[in-house]
């Protein structure tokens, strides 16, 4: 699959680490320049740019992934890449990262999003399933 992950920090690059490793082709958006340079010279594909501009996803190959992965640091930019994926970029499947859970009820399908992910509130419910 051609996946694009926007945001290369530390959730960001293990996503990209682990996509490469199945074998699939990413490419990761960074908007730091350090960052980007580091995570290039770690071998994966990298574009220096904002993801939640058209132009930065459409240098990644936005026209052509069939997922993107919005896992940046804000819940707000994750949200606007989504939507411009999903509603502009026509990215078949688009999955977001939730930072912050009192956010959860954002990210849906009016937003583009297709799945997302809060690891607060994945472990919290992993914690309260032991408890039954």
């Amino acid at each position: 699959m051609r996946i694009i992950v926007a945001g290369g920090g530390t959730i960001g690059a293990q996503i990209a680490r682990a996509l490469v490793a199945s074998n699939h082709q990413v490419i990761v958006i960074e908007s730091e320049s350090a960052r980007a340079a580091s995570l290039k010279a770690e071998g994966l594909e990298i574009v220096t740019g904002n993801a939640s501009v058209a132009t930065s996803l459409e240098a990644a190959g936005a026209l052509r992934a069939d997922v993107l992965v919005a896992c940046t640091e804000r819940d707000s930019e994750n949200l606007v890449i989504s939507v411009m994926a999903k509603r502009h970029l026509e990215i078949p499947r688009v999955v977001a990262r939730i930072n912050d859970d009192a956010n959860r009820w954002l990210f849906d399908g009016s937003w583009g999003v297709d799945a997302a992910i809060s690891s607060a509130g994945a472990l919290v419910a992993l914690v309260e399933q032991t408890g039954n």
